[in-house]
């Protein structure tokens, strides 16, 4: 992928964006995760002006001297790194491959539970089982960040990002149910090993 502003105008095109940045008639969604791609490279190039604008993958720049120098355009947060404790390690390689390749930068907002945390879910709605994956360390919850870096539970957002986290599920060859696919009781932050799968 090219560090560029062609690129941004590439992704402005896919995205079906008008040249003065409006939304065009495509999927809002999908609109949305180019243009926080788009962002993202606009703010490599930003902190690094001495960027080659015809370098080659989005995680790296071409510093003055001609050296490629690794750039971390997304990283967890020690919060939410500190979520994915107790974890299954499955669950966790899906997590951490996504936050490698992500167009959009997400928060762990939730991973193991207690009895005790479980039952206050369940007490105040946001649960309606005692028998959650959460308890087994099957289940993490996740939502996409908004440009300021705060969690959002936007739909509009929850549906560009849970197709991003399918893929790095399928890339890491690991079985996952998400809560938005749910019809009883959708939980558009929930993701889980499935019971079929791990017991």
């Amino acid at each position: 992928m090219l560090v560029s502003e062609q690129n941004i105008k590439n992704f402005q095109t896919a995205a079906g964006l008008k040249p003065d940045g409006d939304f065009g008639v495509k999927s809002e969604a999908r609109g949305l995760e180019l243009v926080t791609a788009e962002n993202r490279l606009k703010a490599i190039l930003a902190a690094h002006p001495d960027v080659d604008p015809v370098d080659t993958e989005a995680t790296t720049v071409r510093t003055g001297s001609g050296e490629l120098s690794a750039v971390k355009p997304f990283a967890l947060s020690a919060g939410s790194v500190a979520r994915l404790q107790g974890v299954h390690p499955d669950l966790v390689r899906v997590v951490r491959h996504l936050e490698r390749v992500t167009t959009m930068p997400f928060a762990v907002v939730d991973g193991l539970r207690s009895r005790v945390q479980q039952e206050a879910m369940v007490a105040k709605g946001a649960s309606k089982t005692m028998n959650s994956r959460h308890l087994t360390g099957h289940a993490v919850d996740m939502v996409p960040l908004t440009d300021d870096g705060k969690p959002s539970w936007s739909w509009t957002l929850i549906r560009s990002f849970t197709p991003l986290v399918k893929d790095a599920a399928k890339h890491c060859g690991v079985p996952i149910e998400c809560g938005t696919d749910w019809t009883s009781f959708p939980d558009g932050a929930h993701y889980q090993l499935p019971w079929s799968a791990y017991k």
